[in-house]
Formats: structure tokens, C-alpha cells, sequence
């Protein structure tokens, strides 16, 4: 089920707590919590509250790539999802609003010609594509800017493996994409993909693997860049 939401909404009732913290590689993906499948803000091993307004909306398809409604729950800081039986994979839309640093240091969750003594503003948008079922085939998500395409499902996988990603822009193959293999334990170990936008990633770990592509772009506003964090999770569950 496409969930829309207005950004003004994120921006009024955004978790306090979360608004004051640094939005450097911070990102969103799917982890299992208190036994809900829980949209997880983070960075590294840590997660951060923030308001359901936030998640623009959440598209699930199929195992063969058809349309599949998912249930998003609202809770008080965070959302998690019902899925159905046959769901595959899962694409995340999600804006963290406007942070602008002032000349004292301080950082104010609105954006940069509404802060007097405004130094620079980061609009923070974050997307996530989520594999579920290992039979479902590796796909592209048309409307999603920035992502990255396992070649293999990633849950047909075990740890220690090597797969090919890709990571496209607008659907074409990004150059030189900056990647982070491993968000959850390496987050400062960064290289870079090929011409072709592709790179060889391992599956780190029993359990849940996160793999991200940051970068900045200036925007239209004066004194306003826009943050993109993009990225691919998948949890395998080792044999017991």
C-alpha cells in the first residue's frame, strides 16, 4: 500500500531527540525489533527515534515483482510493517526534513531561510530497498533515484560470500558511486564502484547486512545541499 505524507507534517512533530542528532550516514532499513518488522533509522550500531511523517511511503512487490500491499503500523517513534505471505522485496521512501547549522553551532530543524544566522542546511532523504523471500528475482525500482541492484538475490547467499551490485542513478549506472559495504559494523571504511557503477560486496554476517551509497548534492536554494543515503538490506538466518 503506497503511503504518502507531507514533509511539513515530519518537520512539526519530528522526535526531538532525533532532529538534534548529526544526519552524516545516517540511514533506514528493515530489522526485526520486539518481534515487528521495524523500519530502523540508523547509523552503525545505532538507532535513532523519528516521526512516522517522515516515511513518504512503502512499496512491497511479490516474489515475481507484482504489486504487493504492505500495512505500515504508526508508532510513537518509529513504524513497522505487516507483510504479506508472498512478499519479495520492499522500497523505502523516507525524508529526515531540513537541518541547518547556525554560526553558533547549533543545529535547527528547519530549513535554511527560515534560521536566522543560517551557516549551511542538509535536506536529508533516505531510501532502502529490502530483500524478504530468496526467491524473489533481483529488480530495479522504477520511480527510485538512487539504489543498488544485487545481481543475486543476497539471501541465496551465506556469510562470507561475495556478490555484484549496481548502483544506478535515475536508471542509469552511477559512476564511481561511493559505497559503504558494510553501514553496521565498518561504517568508515568507504570505497567506490566501477565506471559501470558496480562493485563486489561479501555478506558480513549471520543475521543483518546493510550495505549504503551517501552523497551530497547541491540544491536549487541558496545555502541548502541535499544528503542521499540509498541502501540495500537483507537479514540471513544461519542454519541451526
Amino acid at each position: 500500500m503506497k503511503k504518502q505524507l507531507a514533509l511539513g507534517l515530519c518537520l512539526a512533530t519530528l522526535v526531538s531527540s532525533a532532529a538534534m542528532t548529526a544526519v552524516d550516514a545516517h540511514g533506514v532499513w528493515f530489522a526485526n525489533r520486539l518481534d515487528e518488522k521495524a523500519l530502523v533509522l540508523g547509523e552503525g550500531p545505532l538507532d535513532n527515534a523519528y516521526s512516522p511523517s517522515c516515511v513518504q511511503k512503502i512499496d512491497g512487490y511479490t516474489t515475481m515483482g507484482q504489486v504487493a500491499p504492505v500495512t505500515v503500523v504508526n508508532h510513537h517513534k518509529n513504524v513497522s510493517i505487516l507483510t504479506p505471505d508472498n512478499l519479495g522485496v520492499t522500497a523505502t521512501y523516507f525524508d529526515y526534513g531540513y537541518f541547518t547549522k547556525t554560526t553558533d553551532g547549533k543545529m535547527v530543524n528547519k530549513p535554511f531561510n527560515q534560521v536566522p544566522n543560517a551557516v549551511k542546511t542538509t535536506h536529508a532523504i533516505k531510501w532502502n530497498i529490502n530483500y524478504w523471500d530468496a526467491s524473489a528475482k533481483p529488480m530495479v525500482i522504477s520511480d527510485m533515484p538512487i539504489q543498488i541492484v544485487p545481481m543475486v538475490n543476497p539471501l541465496t547467499l551465506k556469510k562470507g560470500d561475495t556478490f555484484e551490485i549496481q548502483v544506478l542513478k535515475d536508471g542509469k549506472p552511477m559512476a564511481n558511486a561511493p559505497l559503504i559495504k558494510d553501514v553496521l559494523n565498518d561504517l568508515t571504511n568507504e570505497s567506490q564502484a566501477d565506471a559501470n557503477g558496480r562493485a563486489t560486496v561479501t555478506v558480513n554476517a549471520n543475521g543483518l547486512n546493510v550495505i549504503g551509497v551517501e552523497i551530497a548534492y547541491p540544491s536549487g536554494d541558496a545555502g541548502t545541499q541535499n544528503k542521499y543515503f540509498s541502501s540495500l538490506s537483507f537479514t540471513i538466518y544461519p542454519e541451526e
